[in-house]
C-alpha cells in the first residue's frame, strides 16, 4: 500500500510540474488557431497593437507606431487563415532571412522557433512584389511595400493556393 501511495504521489508531482510549466510557456497565435486565441495572445505582446474586427478586411487588425498587424479569419469568430506584419518608415528593416533586425522582430512577436523556421525556409518563387518561401512549420510571404516591408505567415497547406492567387492577380485585376 505504501508503494502504491508513493507512486501516486510522484505521479501527482510530475503532472503538477508539467501543468505549471505548460501554463508558463508563452502562447503562440498562428494560422490555424481560433481568432479568440490570437486576439488574447496579441494582448500579451507589448510590440503588438490591440486588435479589432475590420469588416472591410474580413479580419482583425491594428496599428501601433510604425507596425501594422493583421489576422485574416474565416468568419468573425473563426479560424485564422494568415497573419501579417507590415513595418513602415524603417529603411533598415526589410523582411529577409538575412536581416537580423527583421528576424529579431519576428522572434519578439512570435518566438525563436518561428524566427528559425523563417530563417531556414526555402525560397519557392517570386511573383510581382511577393516572395514565397516554405519552412518546416509554415510558409512565408515577404513583400517590399511603399515605405516599408511586409511579412505574412500562412499554413503549408495554403501555400500553393496563395501562389496561384498571386499568379492570377498578375494578369487580372484583384482587390488586395
Amino acid at each position: 500500500m505504501l508503494k502504491s501511495n508513493n507512486f501516486y504521489l510522484k505521479l501527482f508531482f510530475a503532472l503538477s510540474t508539467l501543468a505549471i510549466s505548460l501554463s508558463l510557456t508563452p502562447a503562440n497565435a498562428l494560422p490555424g488557431q481560433n481568432i479568440t486565441t490570437v486576439v488574447n495572445w496579441a494582448k500579451t505582446r507589448a510590440t503588438l497593437p490591440t486588435l479589432k474586427y475590420n469588416n472591410e478586411a474580413h479580419g482583425y487588425d491594428g496599428t501601433k507606431g510604425k507596425l501594422y498587424f493583421y489576422a485574416d479569419v474565416t468568419s468573425q469568430n473563426g479560424t485564422v487563415t494568415k497573419e501579417g506584419i507590415t513595418v513602415s518608415g524603417e529603411s533598415n528593416l526589410k523582411f529577409t532571412q538575412k536581416n537580423s533586425k527583421a528576424v529579431k522582430l519576428i522572434q519578439n512577436i512570435y518566438n525563436s522557433s518561428i524566427a528559425n523556421d523563417y530563417q531556414k525556409s526555402r525560397y519557392i518563387i517570386k511573383i510581382g512584389r511577393d516572395q514565397f518561401s516554405r519552412g518546416q512549420k509554415y510558409a512565408y510571404i515577404t513583400t517590399e511595400v511603399q515605405g516599408g516591408s511586409a511579412f505574412k505567415i500562412i499554413t503549408l497547406s495554403t501555400l500553393q493556393e496563395e501562389i496561384n492567387n498571386a499568379k492570377f492577380c498578375q494578369t487580372h485585376q484583384c482587390d488586395i
